[in-house]
């Protein structure tokens, strides 16, 4: 979809995939994207819904829109509803093009359909909506409202998919509850407070005009035809054998959604159209085992493309990077990162392999992310945010550990969602397999990732201690200049070194080689150990070499 003019975006390109999840700060514009589609798409929208509003013209720093565009452009076109539909209109390898466009001079909207940008020509919307349509669920929903409408349009479509002798069987069913509600209608007459209150309304009717002399009201279930009774059926729930309430918000979203599904379901089929699904926050009032077991749903269970707004990263999990589109926004206007569902970050994501879930899904929502070794690391750098003040969670930051996996992997897929990205890694030089060279995979590792060229191996023996300290400074000021932080050996030494006599105290250690090795040992339990000694003191690493990659990542979201 390409998006001109429309509300928050100036000129954005989404492309989505079969099954795409779209996330974004509130008021990023999810909504405003999901309009868009359902404008041209949506045939419960009339065409007063149809036309356009003054509101609907983006605001840009110097000028509001003059004109406005919204541009879909469908791929794989095989169907033979649509391509009968739409003949003409459909090039030769399956592409479609389908645009509404609106000037604010004129707010009637036209739509323009063909098989390429230059092709484009007036259609009619009731004609294309016979073959394709979307399907919408609001994230602000009367579930109650919803469910009723949703049961009676499933009991419509069931009734007209039955077969003849299903149909006839049910006709004579009905004739029978027909029969069961005169006798019930009588039972309920007989009822002693039912007469004593109708007796009491005819009384007063009478009162009010000459001719309710000979009219009488009467409360009982004669004036129901058995359809309305039907149609009038609530929807309970049974468990165990025992009849109960419905449950609360959160099962009754449940609820709406398999009603939905299962008439949408039945509709599809019955009308060989082409169908969109598009639902907004699905996760509302649902606990996070049951959003991640929704998303799976969602996925799997709905036959056609599907696009679905979220703010849970319990949903996003059953998503891979690849199918995400974030929304951002950048001097008022919102964007989608890489324009939204990403080769990039599909082949990056294929480099994770089995190790996909080692990303948390709430990376995703991130303004930026520290990659860092392990997850002492993590754990360091959590705690000395606190000890400088800061509150990562209210700043939408992330700190992460790559836990041996390539940072380019990580990098590819972050920067892909346009998350901005700090790295921090340790000085690693060890010795080449079967020579006698050493090789400085920490320094080459920080020089890849910037695009640099790699040092040559050593020809003497060394160890990250060996390496000349202007060495280290030179290679690290050209790092730091892309957020790129190259440790002077590692976390543990880095600390020791840099913050000796607190590190020492609350080790109770007398050396700086016995502190070391016992953080070593047991990384994340030392480290948290560590920690917890020195709160009170982490303040005082504020200028520290240490402290660098933590002050970037905030960074990334001061400027």
């Amino acid at each position: 979809m390409h998006l001109q003019g429309f509300r928050n975006y100036e000129d954005t390109d989404i492309n989505f995939n079969e099954k795409t999840l779209v996330i974004g700060a509130n008021d990023v514009g999810k909504s405003n994207m999901l309009h868009a589609l359902r404008l041209l798409l949506d045939r419960s929208f009339s065409e007063a819904d149809v036309e356009a509003s003054e509101l609907d013209f983006h605001i840009g720093k110097e000028a509001i829109s003059t004109e406005l565009a919204i541009t879909i452009k469908f791929d794989e076109v095989v169907e033979e509803s649509v391509l009968s539909t739409l003949k003409g209109c459909v090039s030769d390898n399956g592409e479609v093009y389908l645009q509404y466009r609106a000037s604010r001079d004129n707010l009637e909207p036209r739509i323009l359909m063909g098989e390429s940008m230059e092709s484009l020509d007036d259609f009619p919307r009731s004609k294309y909506l016979k073959c394709m349509n979307l399907k919408y669920v609001q994230s602000k929903r009367d579930l109650d409202k919803f469910i009723q409408r949703e049961k009676k349009q499933l009991l419509k479509h069931a009734q007209q998919s039955l077969l003849k002798d299903e149909a006839e069987c049910d006709e004579a069913l009905m004739a029978e509850i027909s029969s069961d509600l005169k006798s019930l209608n009588k039972k309920v007459s007989a009822l002693k407070y039912v007469e004593a209150a109708t007796n009491d309304v005819n009384v007063e009717l009478k009162k009010l005009a000459h001719h309710n002399s000979d009219y009488e009201v009467q409360l009982d279930t004669g004036a129901i035809q058995v359809g309305d009774f039907i149609e009038k059926l609530q929807l309970g729930a049974n468990t165990n054998g025992s009849d109960v309430l419905l449950g609360g918000d959160g099962r009754n979203n449940q609820i709406l959604l398999a009603l939905w599904k299962s008439r949408s379901s039945r509709e599809n089929a019955e009308n060989d159209s082409v169908v969109f699904y598009v639902i907004e926050e699905p996760e509302a009032h649902l606990h996070p085992h049951q959003q991640r077991k929704l998303a799976n749903y969602l996925v799997e269970e709905l036959s056609g493309q599907t696009i679905i707004t979220t703010h849970s990263p319990q949903i996003a999990e059953g998503f891979s990077p690849d199918s995400i589109v974030r929304l951002y926004v950048e001097d008022g206007e919102t964007w989608a990162a890489d324009d939204g569902c990403s080769e990039r970050i599909s082949e990056a994501w294929d480099g994770m392999g089995y190790r996909m879930s080692i990303i948390p899904a709430e990376t995703f929502f991130s303004n930026g992310v520290l990659l860092v070794e392990g997850p002492s690391e993590v754990i360091f750098y959590h705690a000395l945010a606190e000890g400088l003040g800061y509150d990562l969670d209210f700043l939408n930051l992330s700190i992460l550990s790559v836990d041996g996996v390539d940072f380019r992997v990580f990098i590819d897929i972050l920067e892909g969602l346009d998350i901005p990205v700090v790295m921090r890694t340790d000085n690693d030089i060890s010795k080449v397999p079967n020579k006698e060279l050493w090789q400085y995979a920490g320094v080459n590792r920080c020089l890849t990732i910037i695009n640099e060229e790699k040092w040559e191996h050593s020809e003497v023996k060394l160890t990250p201690c060996d390496m000349p300290e202007p060495d280290w400074q030179v290679v690290s000021e050209q790092l730091e200049t892309y957020d790129v932080f190259l440790s002077r050996v590692d976390l543990e030494t880095d600390l020791v070194s840099e913050f000796s006599q607190p590190t020492l105290k609350a080790l109770n250690k007398t050396s700086a080689a016995a502190a070391i090795n016992y953080l070593q040992d047991k990384k994340a339990v030392r480290m948290r150990e560590l920690v917890i000694a020195l709160r009170g003191n982490m303040s005082d690493l504020a200028n520290s070499n240490i402290a660098k990659p933590l002050l970037a990542l905030i960074k990334t979201v001061q400027e």
